[in-house]
C-alpha cells in the first residue's frame, strides 16, 4: 500500500511540476530592462519609439531582405589582384556603404530598445545580436 501511495504521489508531483512549467513557458510577457544605457526608462518616448520599430514585423522583413541583398552583392563582386577593379566592383563598394549604414542603424535602435549588456534580455546577451554587433563594428 505504501508503494502505491509513493507512486501516486510522485506522479502527482510530476504533473504539478509539468503544469507549473507550462504556465511559465506559456506566458508571452517579455521581461525588459527597466533602463537602457542607464538613462532611458521604459516610458521614455525615444525608447518606446525604438521598441516599436525593432519589434515591427516589416522592420524585420526589411533587415532580412537587406541581409539577402548584401549577400548577393558580395557574391557578384569579382576580386582583382592589387588595386585593379572594374566599374561593377566600384559600384558594389558604394552599395556596401549603404548596407553598413542600414545595419548600423539597426544595431543602434536595438541597443536603445533593449539596452547593451546589463539586463538578461539586453542586446549583447542574444547570440545573434552579438554576431551582428561584431560584424557591424568590424565593417
Amino acid at each position: 500500500m505504501d508503494i502505491v501511495k509513493c507512486i501516486c504521489s510522485t506522479g502527482t508531483q510530476r504533473r504539478r511540476g509539468q503544469h507549473h512549467k507550462k504556465q511559465i513557458q506559456g506566458s508571452n510577457q517579455v521581461q525588459r530592462a527597466p533602463r537602457a544605457l542607464y538613462c532611458l526608462k521604459l516610458n521614455n518616448p525615444i525608447r518606446r519609439a525604438a521598441l516599436s520599430i525593432v519589434e515591427w514585423k516589416p522592420f524585420d522583413i526589411f533587415i532580412l531582405l537587406a541581409i539577402f541583398a548584401n549577400c548577393v552583392a558580395l557574391g557578384v563582386s569579382k576580386p582583382f589582384p592589387e588595386d585593379d577593379s572594374n566599374s561593377t566592383n566600384h559600384d558594389l563598394e558604394q552599395v556596401e556603404y549603404i548596407f553598413l549604414v542600414i545595419f548600423t542603424i539597426e544595431t543602434f535602435l536595438k541597443i536603445l530598445a533593449y539596452g547593451l549588456v546589463m539586463h538578461p534580455s539586453s542586446y549583447i546577451r542574444n547570440g545573434w545580436n552579438l554576431l551582428d554587433f561584431v560584424i557591424v563594428i568590424v565593417g
